[in-house]
């Protein structure tokens, strides 16, 4: 594999974006309100009565209505179900083998017609929902125009919450989702935040060099650290998609300029990482550099609360 990419095969106007998953309706208010009155009593349907109809609501407009919404009123539907769930949660919980079965079913995003999980699981559905929050912001900062400072700053912050839902996707559910669909597996999880991540970084990066007031050395200095963190994290992205090879399948068949995009993005920064330490420190300094690096590729990524 070659180390020099000419920077003109690396579109700096082009980044990635994922689609959302896709779910077939069901009725969620019937089963609940039975559930609660067998389990309870009527007066204790009266008290959950109306969480149970939002609830129903909620998951008809994310079926029905959710796309022909702008993108950040489907992130405020998205939010609000999920938050919506978190409520009634334990009623799922509670639910038994024996009482009517809640099926919820979701689209693989990357292969919508005919992969799909179906569960009997409120988490399945909990997953769904957050993967669709991390590609609704992928998509927000993809159409911001970044050709303006401000476009790349609210772009970075985007993909920045992107990145953070797919992190939360890969630590608190997918790990319990084993034989769900392809896109909602740990290393899919993994893979979306590192990419997302990236993204974040290079616009950071865009930023940084556009900075004029740091001194010239301490901003080539800083510029330097910065072309290697965004390397490493196109680099871990790349290796996890190119080493499996169902992935890469997975990913090809979705769009197979990805898998070339993000070689690219990894060689050009690799190189530019390289020529910009070569070029600002001598021998002594190149090992404190790399300590350094080994340390600064997350720096940027931050969690992100539910609550907006």
């Amino acid at each position: 594999m070659s180390n020099e990419v000419p920077a003109e095969l690396v579109n700096p106007e082009r980044v990635l974006s994922v689609p959302e998953k896709k779910t077939d309706a069901v009725e969620l208010y019937l089963p609940l309100r039975k559930f609660v009155a067998t389990k309870y009593s009527e007066n204790d349907v009266d008290k959950v009565e109306s969480i149970l109809e939002t609830l129903n609501k909620c998951r008809t407009d994310v079926v029905e209505r959710i796309w022909n919404l702008s993108l950040p009123m489907q992130r405020d539907c998205l939010i609000y179900y999920f938050k919506c769930l978190c409520m009634v949660e334990p009623l799922f919980t509670f639910i038994s083998d024996d009482t009517d079965p809640i099926i919820f079913v979701w689209y693989d995003a990357f292969n919508p017609d005919g992969v799909s999980s179906q569960r009997n699981n409120i988490q399945l559905e909990k997953a769904a929902v957050l993967f669709n929050l991390g590609a609704v912001y992928s998509q927000i900062a993809a159409s911001c125009d970044r050709t303006t400072a401000l476009g790349r700053h609210l772009a970075m912050e985007a993909f920045k919450v992107a990145a953070n839902f797919f992190l939360k996707l890969l630590k608190d559910f997918v790990k319990d989702l084993s034989s769900a669909t392809l896109d909602l597996s740990l290393l899919f999880a993994e893979f979306l935040h590192l990419l997302f991540s990236a993204q974040a970084s290079e616009l950071e990066l865009q930023q940084q060099i556009n900075n004029n007031h740091a001194s010239y050395a301490r901003q080539q200095n800083r510029c330097a650290l910065s072309f290697r963190s965004v390397y490493k994290l196109y680099h871990r992205a790349h290796e996890l998609i190119r080493t499996d090879s169902a992935a890469r399948k997975h990913v090809c068949c979705f769009d197979q300029t990805w898998v070339t995009h993000l070689y690219q993005k990894v060689t050009f920064f690799r190189a530019e990482a390289r020529r910009m330490k070569s070029s600002i420190l001598s021998k002594s300094e190149e090992p404190q550099l790399l300590s350094s690096v080994k340390y600064c590729a997350f720096d940027h990524v931050k969690n992100v609360s539910l609550r907006y």
